[in-house]
């Protein structure tokens, strides 16, 4: 509930009571489990973008097979992602960035770094079993992650008014292009 308000409405136009309302409890019941707004805020996005994260590096773990593969799997499971509400965590932020810059912190520490580091670690396995060529693996890491970032604001703003905007269409273009650009 908590999270459709925030990407609805923007951190600051989100109040707790509204929250409440929403969630259909009483207006003092968020309280009792955060102390305010911004602990809400942050828990809303760890229980919305920290599980697939953590699929993700379960499943780079388990992986036996082509990295690529595991790679090209994982794109289209973003699909879904930007889909959802939660997809539209990043366009709040990127939004809220310069009036409260503790929630950019937090995104940028607990989930952008993390999904960079996640995809790194994919490259540099891909780099030692001989699939990928040698590169920057942190740089690369940055330069993949981007563009689905702004997939994910796109869908959550202009993609209303874009005929042609189809996130599987544009994820197997996107995919196939940085599988191309790190093969040997």
């Amino acid at each position: 509930m908590a999270i459709k308000l925030f990407v609805a409405k923007g951190y600051s136009g989100t109040r707790l009571d509204e929250v409440a309302r929403a969630a259909r409890v009483s207006k003092g019941l968020p309280y009792l489990y955060f102390e305010s707004k911004e602990d809400l805020f942050k828990a809303v996005v760890r229980e919305a973008l920290l599980p697939p994260l953590i699929a993700g590096e379960a499943r780079l773990q388990v992986h036996q097979g082509p990295v690529a593969e595991l790679l090209r799997g994982l794109v289209r499971d973003y699909a879904d992602y930007v889909r959802h509400v939660s997809g539209g965590i990043a366009k709040l932020v990127i939004a809220e960035a310069n009036n409260f810059p503790e929630i950019a912190r937090f995104y940028v520490e607990e989930v952008v770094a993390r999904g960079r580091a996640f995809m790194a670690d994919l490259i540099r396995r891909g780099i030692a079993n001989g699939e990928f060529r040698t590169v920057d693996p942190v740089g690369y890491a940055g330069v993949i992650g981007a563009p689905l970032t702004m997939l994910a604001i796109w869908q959550h703003s202009l993609a209303p008014f874009d005929p042609t905007a189809d996130p599987a269409r544009f994820l197997d273009a996107y995919v196939d292009l940085v599988i191309a650009g790190l093969r040997r």
